[in-house]
């Protein structure tokens, strides 16, 4: 009888002792675990790919008179499609003009004169200071420009017409190929030549560009 009591205690205490290695051993199988999860890094996906941005021969600027002109020989020149226009504001230094005159009726003699040698493109200035009824006839961005525009004036009898500096912030227009190859470059550098005061550059995209001829 004693024996078999001996034989139960220690059954009982074998099966205690497994019991508690087993609950013992989990929290480091568990600890394990967890030093694993620390290792574990998140990449984050790539970015996207950055387009490269358009580069873009930009040609100008131009007057609202000039630009019939200028399409004209884009359109000879270059692909249907292939170009664009760009609205853009620069500074203008030289302008022709009239002085003005206190007199209204030479003023009004003046007028009738210019148109009747067929000149119809000018502004009078009818606000009051030292350049009231001056008849602006002109503004350029550059002397030479300014000054071709009055020798032609002068050649079809425009005699009291001046030359004079003046700043002006004035809206024009420059035209617009993007990403141009070579023939297209030598193409657009052979157009500028014929339009002294023009500028051909080279450069990033200007923002308003409209493309096509205007219908």
């Amino acid at each position: 009888m004693r024996l078999l009591l001996s034989v139960l205690i220690v059954a009982n205490l074998v099966l205690a002792g497994y019991g508690l290695l087993r609950v013992t051993s989990r929290p480091s199988q568990h600890r394990s675990e967890l030093v694993n999860a620390d290792q574990i890094r998140i990449v984050p996906p790539p970015p996207p790919a950055q387009s490269r941005p358009a580069a873009c021969l930009t040609w100008g600027s131009f007057a609202p008179t000039e630009l019939d002109g200028v399409r004209g020989e884009l359109e000879q020149a270059l692909s249907p499609g292939r170009w664009s226009e760009a609205r853009v504001q620069v500074i203008a230094g030289w302008w022709v003009f009239i002085p003005g005159t206190r007199d209204e009726e030479e003023l009004g003699r003046r007028v009738r004169e210019l148109r009747s040698l067929g000149i119809e493109d000018y502004y009078v200035i009818a606000t009051g200071g030292e350049l009231r009824n001056t008849i602006s006839l002109g503004i350029f961005k550059t002397e030479e420009t300014a000054l071709g525009f009055l020798d032609g004036l002068r050649s079809r009898g425009v005699r009291n017409a001046r030359l004079g500096a003046r700043d002006h912030r004035i809206t024009q227009t420059v035209f617009v190929v993007r990403d141009p190859d070579v023939g297209v470059s030598s193409r657009l550098a052979e157009l500028a030549l014929r339009y002294p005061g023009t500028e051909l550059k080279s450069g990033a995209c200007p923002m308003g560009e409209r493309s096509d001829r205007p219908q």
